[in-house]
């Protein structure tokens, strides 16, 4: 069991030029994409979120007010982001000892679940995005940062317990003290949008599991790189991860 803080966004892509010659809509976010691919392998978790009265897709908690958007082309230009309802989700009791959690909903509602989480005793891990929601004293209430280089070099963190660093098409990196393992991709789709979603879901199963670190890493990029050849976000997370149960997930029974 696990809690995850983060936004559920409508997802509208649009594939082409000026006149597109897709557009495809679903839910995204990072929240929504990590708790969808955690749904799949059959990890049970509580989604603190919010949505809006124009939301499309699953029953999620609704809240008075409009969805947050989330715009791409191409899965390269994001076109606009409105975070809407996502920063005023309701505060609710948590229900695991790990929490995994975006800053989609604004900094003080990680807060706000981070501490009751520390509090008591559990875990805390963190995708630092959107990165200027970030404050220095969250550096505290974090056991296991998964950033990109961005976020990484915005951030500086300079003690965590693990770090989990996307690295794009150059794969990824585990920092742990002096200890540095590095895993590169060996090759590259055309659909970036939902890779470090995926990274995230590996990296989360990994720490849930035991797997150890060298292996967490190694299934968090093989499953950033498979998303990369899937068109959409949640959809294409998901299916990655309907294929890596092949590879290296045990299912875990619901």
């Amino acid at each position: 069991m696990i809690d995850i803080v983060g936004g559920a966004f409508r997802d509208v892509l649009f594939y082409g030029q000026i006149h597109a010659d897709d557009v495809i809509e679903m839910p995204g976010g990072t929240g929504y994409n990590v708790f969808a691919g955690l749904r799949e392998i059959g990890i049970k978790s509580a989604f603190h979120c919010a949505t809006g009265d124009d939301w499309p897709f699953e029953n999620l908690r609704h809240v008075n007010g409009k969805s947050g958007i989330f715009v791409c082309r191409n899965e390269t230009e994001i076109l606009a982001v409105y975070r809407g309802v996502n920063l005023n989700p309701p505060v609710e009791e948590i229900k695991s000892k790990i929490l995994f959690s975006t800053l989609e909903c604004g900094g003080s509602t990680f807060e706000k679940y981070a501490r009751a989480m520390k509090n008591s005793g559990g875990i805390v891990i963190v995708d630092p995005s959107p990165v200027f929601e970030w404050k220095k004293e969250y550096a505290a209430l974090c056991d296991v940062l998964i950033p990109n280089e961005r976020e990484f070099e915005s951030i500086s963190p300079s003690k965590f317990k693990e770090i989990f660093l996307k690295l794009g098409e150059n794969g990824g990196k585990y920092i742990q003290d002096t200890v540095e393992i590095s895993k590169n991709i060996s090759k590259k789709g055309n659909f970036p949008l939902g890779c470090g979603d995926a990274f995230d879901v590996a990296v989360i199963y990994g720490l849930l599991t035991g797997k150890g670190p060298e292996k967490t890493l190694e299934m968090a990029v093989d499953l950033g790189q498979s998303v990369s050849f899937l068109r959409g976000s949640s959809y294409a997370v998901v299916e990655a991860v309907k294929t890596a149960k092949k590879r290296f997930f045990n299912v875990i029974e619901k």
